[in-house]
């Protein structure tokens, strides 16, 4: 398990004492009142702390459970996807208060979300396959814009449009290039692709996940050599890997 999944999971497990903490104390509480309304209420809290703690631990059992086992279980896959999505909000907030960067919580958000997604080991044509990237990608200088049409770029090799289109032409796959998240969703709603190589920054790639609920979402982190959203570069061979995976189902 590597280090950026057990930031998210030491999280989820701070949150879970958290919870426990609050249930035990609130029963304290409970002992030394005696008016009927107050324990109605205290109890309803007891139980709702309770469920969340019992579902939270059950999810790191169930993600433990798929990491060391490298089994197919579509069912548990969905319900620790949904765990992640929702306590990822909460788990930001946590990891601020106890002083994690921001981007290290997403990176690790982004890395259990791709061991989800792979380890569904579904199958996809090519032709259903969408390699998403932020325009920033493109050389700042260049003339051709690729937004519209990737196909307008010129292969000059100053930046790398022109490798994600080899491998658009290699192995038969969609690439798109959106200037923001709006258009980006207008691409997916668009094309109907049935799964999502997303390369992006940590911000923008944990957003466009927790976006895009029903279809499979790879992440690649981009790297950012010159600053933010500035001649960004992407790892070409994780890209490739990442399709493959996709085509031959895990």
């Amino acid at each position: 398990m590597t280090g950026k999944k057990r930031i998210f999971l030491g999280l989820l497990s701070v949150l879970i004492i958290l919870l426990t903490a609050g249930v035990l104390f609130l029963l304290y509480i409970v002992k030394s009142k005696s008016s009927v309304m107050y324990n109605l209420l205290m109890n309803s809290l007891i139980l709702l702390f309770s469920i969340v703690a019992i579902f939270l631990i059950f999810g790191i059992i169930g993600f433990i459970y798929l990491v060391y086992s490298k089994s197919n279980n579509r069912t548990l896959n969905k319900i620790l996807l949904t765990l992640i999505d929702v306590s990822y909000p909460v788990l930001q907030i946590l990891g601020g208060i106890l002083g994690i960067e921001k981007d290290k919580i997403q990176q690790s958000f982004t890395n259990i979300n791709n061991f989800l997604v792979n380890s569904r080991h579904e199958k996809y044509m090519p032709e259903d396959l969408l390699i998403l990237t932020p325009h920033c990608i493109q050389f700042n200088e260049c003339k051709f814009k690729v937004t519209n049409d990737i196909d307008n770029c010129r292969r000059c090799g100053r930046c790398q449009v022109s490798d994600l289109i080899k491998l658009k032409e290699k192995y038969g796959v969609k690439v798109a290039i959106a200037t923001g998240g709006t258009l980006a969703r207008k691409v997916v709603k668009d094309i109907k692709p049935k799964a999502i190589i997303a390369i992006a920054c940590e911000r923008d790639l944990t957003s466009g996940i927790l976006d895009v609920k029903k279809i499979p979402v790879y992440g690649i982190i981009n790297m950012r050599p010159n600053g933010p959203c500035f001649n960004t570069k992407v790892n070409i061979d994780e890209v490739e890997k990442a399709i493959i995976n996709f085509t031959n189902g895990g």
